[in-house]
């Protein structure tokens, strides 16, 4: 459980007392949140987590997901999202953020390119922290977006932006 541990904090881990975290945020919104869907990882219930950034910590929010049906949210062939051991889910608060920055033009387009920005910078860490831990880490970008809500169990206020296969890595 240190892996994921370690993986969610770079993620979206708090970096201080000032509740800043490990990946910048326009504004200092932090539009962006993460379930975890967990398949196989040692001392954890497989299941549907939500992260608490702030108490670094996990709540179980759901039941365990078929790999069946995380293979069924990708678009085409990603066999990672049913191989993995994890899935991190991506969500944002994207009415949040593009209402935010309303008042600078282009008028609502701003919030939501910080939102992907964002999401960008943040895969890159959990990347760059999955190869320092010697695990493998796919960014699925192509998905569908309605079956990854219902799947995710996320609330209506709340978009995918990005999946995170993370699993042992396969040298070829």
């Amino acid at each position: 459980m240190g892996v994921l541990s370690q993986l969610l904090w770079s993620a979206q881990g708090v970096t201080g007392p000032d509740q800043k975290r490990a990946t910048p945020s326009a504004g200092g919104l932090y539009p962006l949140h993460l379930q975890i869907v967990v398949q196989r990882v040692s001392g954890l219930e497989p299941g549907t987590y939500e992260y608490m950034a702030d108490s670094h910590s996990l709540k179980l929010i759901g039941d365990r997901i078929p790999e069946d049906t995380m293979q069924e949210v990708g678009i085409g062939n990603q066999p990672w999202l049913k191989d993995a051991a994890i899935v991190i889910g991506v969500t944002a608060k994207l009415g949040y953020a593009v209402r935010h920055f309303q008042r600078q033009p282009p008028e609502g387009e701003r919030g939501a390119r910080y939102v992907y920005m964002e999401t960008g910078a943040l895969a890159q860490n959990v990347h760059l922290q999955s190869t320092a831990l010697g695990v493998g880490c796919v960014l699925v970008a192509g998905f569908d977006d309605e079956r990854v809500k219902e799947t995710l169990r996320l609330p209506s206020n709340m978009e995918p932006t990005a999946l995170l296969c993370i699993g042992q890595r396969r040298d070829v």
